[in-house]
């Protein structure tokens, strides 16, 4: 049913409503961490009223309202399977992208020029998520530009995006969302990948500073509201 995939609007669209609900409703102190996890809420919350919008749409074009109402039933039946499969996968896909688009939308708020990359992946090459300043300035000069690996949560394929380590010296990991199921034995594993360094939300961040500080030597872990200033400070070493 490529007919929900592409009535579901743009997840640019819904990120611009999202930070505009966000800026009517939070005070102007809230911390970077606070301010990208209330757009990630509100444009989940949105994304999900979009969904049922067009699961609406396709059941009313779908569903004779002449019909039997066993005939009805194995209609909608039909297409909830059928849909279910569509859903899940066009959750995926605007997944990642909604991430990337977040964080760079809540950096530019921080006054820091960015741009998202749109992933591209081969085996040959690897791709950021945001490139800082911009998508030029990294293809023209990798080791002059910021380059960072964007997920919501951690439950997502953390390990594909090790090789930004390798392909650009200033990068980092950025994790977005405070329901992020982050553990002790998930940043030993990200230490053994070679991760090295890691912005996590701040309550995550906090909930497992003394653990961070005596068991991991070898990623720089810092709080996400701290990402701004890091960015800053590198931009300053790279002019």
């Amino acid at each position: 049913m490529s007919f929900f995939s592409k009535s579901i609007r743009a997840v640019s669209d819904i990120i611009d409503e999202a930070v505009r609900n966000v800026r009517g409703r939070i005070s102007s102190d809230v911390s970077f961490s606070e301010y990208v996890n209330e757009i990630e809420k509100e444009a989940h919350r949105l994304y999900l009223l979009e969904e049922k919008r067009v699961v609406r749409e396709i059941l009313l074009k779908e569903i004779n309202p002449e019909s039997r109402l066993k005939d009805t039933l194995q209609k909608v039946a039909d297409i909830v399977v059928e849909l279910s499969t569509v859903i899940a996968n066009t959750r995926r896909s605007r997944g990642g992208m909604s991430s990337e688009y977040i964080l760079s939308y809540a950096l530019k708020e921080y006054g820091i020029d960015n741009e998202p990359v749109g992933r591209r992946r081969s085996k040959k090459s690897y791709y950021p998520d945001v490139a800082i300043p911009s998508k030029e300035a990294l293809e023209k000069n990798p080791n002059g530009v910021i380059a960072l690996a964007v997920k919501r949560t951690l439950r997502e394929r953390w390990r594909e995006d090790i090789p930004i380590f390798r392909h650009f010296p200033n990068a980092a990991f950025v994790c977005l969302s405070d329901s992020a199921d982050i553990t002790e034995g998930k940043l030993l594993d990200m230490q053994e990948e070679g991760l090295r360094v890691l912005f996590l939300p701040d309550n995550l961040y906090f909930s497992l500073k003394g653990f961070i500080e005596e068991d991991i030597k070898r990623i720089e872990v810092y709080e996400l509201s701290y990402l701004p200033r890091w960015i800053r400070a590198k931009l300053s070493l790279l002019r």
